[in-house]
């Protein structure tokens, strides 16, 4: 386990963190469907566009102040949203969907809209009381296996266990939902977007017993 601890991140840090969740993200299966690609038929994702996304992301959740990473150098980053909040109100949304239109074009936006549309369906139907929910989170490449990915989860699993607060989650990869089942998550749901596009599990962790 990493002798690092976490810090919340500053906003003076959001550009180097989306870096690294986007060489985190460089072989996700759903960044691949959605077409964020050089050229088409090519499996490169377009890192531009990629950092686009995760830098919007961040800047929306930091005004819940509870985004984690490591002390010193950045090494991972873990994006969460407290109960009762939402990654986007609908506003930044749209916002959000016309920027990807002219960087994307239509074909691909269709399938930001799919994808965005099931995440919101599942989670309204999967959770219906109050919880934390993990938006984002990614380690360096270089430094994934040190144990990060855990130590960035403990803040939240701390205040939720406290509380008596589930967590919740989506993921698109199957080895990220065995690490999220080493951490108390059980599938709650899975699913895709089509016949041909990458699995999709939404996950809950429920809180768990805080010794006195």
């Amino acid at each position: 386990m990493t002798d690092f601890n976490t810090v919340l991140l500053k906003s003076s840090e959001i550009d180097r963190a989306s870096k690294i969740l986007v060489r985190a993200f460089s072989e996700d299966p759903m960044f691949r469907y959605l077409g964020i690609e050089i050229k088409p038929g090519q499996s490169k994702i377009d890192t531009d566009i990629l950092q686009w996304f995760c830098n919007f992301n961040l800047r929306n959740c930091q005004l819940y102040n509870h985004i984690y990473t490591t002390s010193g150098d950045l090494k991972g980053v873990a994006v969460w949203v407290p109960p009762g909040k939402s990654e986007m109100n609908t506003w930044k949304t749209l916002s959000m969907l016309f920027i990807l239109f002219y960087k994307c074009g239509w074909h691909r936006t269709k399938r930001f809209l799919s994808l965005f549309s099931t995440l919101n369906k599942r989670h309204q139907e999967d959770m219906t009381e109050p919880h934390w929910m993990l938006s984002l989170i990614g380690v360096e490449p270089t430094y994934q296996g040190e144990g990060i990915g855990s130590l960035l989860l403990q803040p939240i699993f701390k205040k939720a266990d406290r509380k008596g607060l589930s967590c919740y989650l989506s993921t698109f990869s199957e080895q990220a939902v065995g690490f999220y089942q080493k951490h108390g998550f059980i599938i709650l749901w899975q699913g895709g977007l089509s016949d041909d596009s990458p699995r999709i599990w939404t996950m809950k962790r429920k809180p768990q017993t805080v010794d006195v």
